[in-house]
């Protein structure tokens, strides 16, 4: 009869079964970076993936063992990791560590050198499936059997797994009936983890990391076209959001929000630039008094949105003075993996393998048609907005552009209705985005939140994440101080 979940007889888990579980983690075993999961009652507790001998664990990005895991999930007292950990379609480690056993060969020292049934030596019948060894009477034999031979602890896991689909925890981490799993894991079909914080994230609706590689069905992943959240097609059924019969043609929206604010920033690309009217530039004249310098009588300062999709030869060159912009006043934002600079693709919102950037917007401050300021903006919904980088020309620094470029940025989230906006503070620039723009940390809690339902958040190394409301208006502000450029070393 198929069950909800595992009981203590099905689970018992034995010194023969610790041995199997090693298979898991050694070569053959279980992929590096297959994201997994500890579960308990069909809810997914704690995330993480395989790694080496151990399990980088979600909730303090360390390595562990599977017991730890156990742990950190809050079910020490249960000491049954491999059976409650499961990969994102859905096998447990136990179930793995069992099909990895089958027509295993095993030397002399790995098998038991007692019966397991008398715990007694002599003349041993050796498992196929497992290290255990027993008396051709213990184990109720009339002979000695000819060929592959399985003890009754394999046949009844074999048996077992024909209900396996049936496991509340194991259909919540992604198993689907008629779907072999185990050969999902030998040709790597599962979820493979490779940056922990920008990666585990899976179904905003389910949490399940699963997904369906090829066809449509109910583990279809979509992508929403505006807030870039994750969603199965059977939980958008489920939860009444969409039904959808198949992949939609086009750009699909979660959410009427998100195609109102994709709507309103496609409109924005199309428009010319926006001339600033005079009471915008009351800050920037005084802060040319305060310094000493010559004010132009009929200064033409503009703000304009863009993007690389739209790759007409004007868009292109303003594109290439911010890309300019950022390269003078940072150093290369260099890929682990690639070694390439990714500031001219997050500019241009050019995709690139393992890094999302097309979503990004570019945000520029022109003066008489030269770009003197830039900020990189994508928009998360109506949740949050991140502002990766933002730089000023040096030769404009201290001019008051950043401030009025960003109270554009802030007048466009306004009107989109986005509640937040988070941004990388370096620790020299981390004051003046607390003192003088109003904000503040993100607690790790919040933080976790945003990377699990905005999973491209871009964070630098050695930056501090801060975050503020958006306000409904913003005054610009005519502080001497300002912040020129917010930078980081290496994407994370």
């Amino acid at each position: 009869m198929p069950f909800s979940s595992p009981n203590k007889s099905q689970w018992k888990i034995t010194i023969k079964d610790q041995r199997l579980h090693k298979l898991v983690f050694e070569e053959g075993g279980l992929p590096d970076g297959t994201a997994v999961g500890y579960y308990a009652r069909g809810q997914k507790l704690l995330e993480g993936y395989k790694n080496g001998s151990g399990i980088i664990c979600r909730c303090c990005n360390c390595e562990v063992s599977p017991s730890q895991f156990e742990a950190h999930a809050g079910w020490a007292s249960r000491k049954k990791p491999y059976a409650y950990i499961y990969a994102s379609n859905g096998v447990s480690l136990h179930e793995l560590a069992i099909s990895l056993s089958k027509g295993r060969n095993y030397s002399a020292k790995d098998n038991d050198d007692m019966c397991t049934i008398c715990a007694d030596g002599g003349n041993l019948l050796l498992c196929d499936g497992c290290p255990r060894a027993f008396h051709k009477e213990c184990a109720s034999l009339p002979s000695v059997p000819q060929g592959d031979w399985y003890c009754k602890y394999c046949l009844n896991m074999f048996e077992r797994e024909k209900f396996v689909a049936h496991n509340s925890n194991a259909v919540a981490a992604g198993r689907i009936s008629g779907v072999d799993p185990i050969e999902q894991i030998t040709s790597r079909c599962i979820r493979i983890v490779r940056n922990i914080e920008a990666e585990l994230s899976g179904c905003v609706l389910c949490r399940g990391c699963d997904f369906s590689k090829s066809g449509f069905g109910p583990r279809t992943i979509l992508l929403c076209d505006q807030c870039e959240k994750e969603f199965h097609v059977g939980c958008l059924r489920k939860h009444k959001m969409a039904d959808l019969r198949e992949l939609p043609k086009g750009k699909w929206f979660c959410c009427m929000d998100c195609s109102r604010i994709h709507s309103i920033l496609q409109n924005l690309l199309v428009h010319e630039a926006e001339k600033l009217p005079d009471s915008h530039l009351d800050a920037i004249r005084k802060r040319y008094m305060e310094k000493g310098l010559e004010t132009v009588g009929d200064v033409d300062v503009r703000w304009r949105l863009l993007s690389g999709k739209t790759a007409t030869p004007e868009i292109r060159y303003l594109l290439s003075q911010a890309v300019e912009i950022f390269h003078d006043c940072f150093d290369p934002i260099v890929d682990s993996v690639s070694g390439r600079d990714l500031i001219p693709s997050m500019v241009y919102g050019r995709n690139l393998r393992g890094q999302e950037f097309g979503g990004l917007y570019c945000a520029i401050l022109t003066v008489n048609s030269s770009v003197v300021s830039a900020g990189i903006l994508r928009v998360f919904g109506q949740e949050i907005a991140e502002l990766p980088l933002v730089a000023t020309s040096k030769i404009n620094h201290g001019k008051g552009y950043f401030q009025l470029l960003f109270s554009c940025i802030e007048k466009l989230l306004a009107i989109l209705h986005v509640k937040s906006i988070v941004l990388p503070a370096a620790e020299e620039a981390e004051s003046i985005w607390t003192d003088k723009f109003g904000f503040k940390k993100i607690n790790p809690d919040q933080l976790s939140i945003y990377r699990k339902s905005c999973s491209q958040l871009i964070t630098f190394k050695g930056t501090s994440m801060l975050q503020k409301e958006v306000p409904a208006c913003r005054i610009v502000s005519s502080s001497p101080e300002s912040t020129e450029c917010i930078s980081g070393v290496e994407v994370e």
